[in-house]
């Protein structure tokens, strides 16, 4: 296939809820791809230290709350994207006990208690299919009556633009570990309920 027709085949992707697709657990790692490639973390100690990182920035998602989990796919069958997420708030969730920073952000999280965790292909970025999947997971959110969605990310990334473009704000920024980071959080207000 060439790259033109496979970024066509891109474009038609759909996005579809992860555990309504056959055999879902069995199309789990094909989200690994996707991951590793997306992630700056690119080289690990061994391959135990790049499951734990696995497991903990997308692994215990999937095991958790998989029905949470959105995937595009393209008509061939594909998956060239995922959001996973989980709505309780991290800061008060023993779930995210090893994730440091969210006992500094426990002021805010109450009002963005969902969280998100969003990869795409390389080749099926800047086709809107982000934007789709985060509208899936916005949906399930509001639907549970949750008051907002947050994420945390770089404070330099070049995915900045890309959650701005989504209604995502800076609510906060602090250095952890040496590096810059900010929450972005996504307010559902009461006409966006509607």
């Amino acid at each position: 296939m060439s790259s033109a027709s496979g970024r066509a085949d891109f474009k038609r992707a759909t996005i579809h809820r992860l555990t309504e697709l056959p055999d879902w657990r069995r199309r789990l790692r094909q989200l690994d791809p996707i991951f590793f490639e997306a992630s700056l973390t690119k080289t690990f100690a061994d391959d135990v230290a790049r499951e734990a990182f696995r497991e903990r920035w997308l692994g215990r998602f999937l095991d958790r709350w998989p029905g949470l989990a959105h995937v595009a796919v393209t008509p061939d069958g594909a998956i060239v994207g995922y959001i996973v997420g989980a709505h309780a708030d991290p800061a008060r969730s023993a779930d995210f006990a090893d994730v440091g920073f969210y006992a500094h952000l426990g002021e805010l999280t109450p009002h963005y208690p969902a969280h998100l965790h969003i990869n795409l292909a390389a080749e099926a970025r800047g086709l809107g299919i982000g934007s789709a999947l985060i509208d899936a997971f916005v949906a399930d959110a509001r639907g549970a009556g949750l008051p907002g969605v947050h994420l945390v990310t770089g404070r330099h990334s070049r995915n900045r633009s890309f959650y701005a473009r989504n209604g995502f704000e800076e609510i906060a920024g602090l250095d952890w570990g040496g590096t810059a980071i900010v929450m972005l959080g996504r307010s559902f207000a009461a006409t966006e309920r509607a």
